[in-house]
This record gives C-alpha cells, structure tokens and sequence, in this order.
C-alpha cells in the first residue's frame, strides 16, 4: 500500500473514532433532563404555583386519606414534585406546603 493511501486511510479512521463519544454524550445529556413542574425553583409560602396548577382537575381529590386539612371552597390541595400544596385557586398562592408521604 502506498504511504499517502495509509496516511489518509488512518487520518479518516482517527476522524470517525473522534466523533463517536460526542454523539454518544448528547444522547446521555438529552436522557437525563426531566421535566420539573417546580423548573428546579425552591417552593416557599405565599409565592405562586404555576397556572395550570389553579385549575380544579388538578386538584387532589384524596385529600382526606393522605391526612391533610379540608380546603376552603377557594383553595386546593396539588402535588408538585415530592410536596402538597394548599393554594388559593384564584391568585395560586402557596398556603401551605407538606412533604408527600410515599
């Protein structure tokens, strides 16, 4: 084989080998994001939920078995992440925050 078929046979090997990992890394970045409701912010009382999260279908219906406080007819309990959260449906107002029990 001559020598300049070689080279470019090797160079055009390396080339490939190089890019293989940086495809294989973008796919693994891409698996690991999830989609948080909270987008990674620190829920705290009085601040807001997201909107779709004043809607009644979101509401927990099983409120009473995971033992927490009736509502009043303004607010709701939700789950967001590993939390219930009693929230004014009208403004989405964080009342109160209880870590959810598994």
């Amino acid at each position: 084989m001559r020598k300049p078929t070689l080279i470019a046979s090797l160079v055009l090997i390396a080339g490939l080998g190089a890019f293989g990992p940086v495809a294989q890394a973008v796919e693994k970045t891409g698996d690991a994001l999830e989609h948080s409701p909270s987008n990674g912010r620190r829920l705290v009382e009085n601040d807001r939920v997201p909107a779709d999260y004043q809607r009644a279908d979101r509401a927990m219906k099983d409120w009473k078995q995971k033992k927490l406080e009736q509502p009043t007819k303004e607010q709701q309990w939700v789950q967001i992440d590993d939390k219930y959260l009693l929230i004014e449906t009208v403004s989405g107002a964080i009342v109160k925050i209880v870590p959810a029990t598994r």
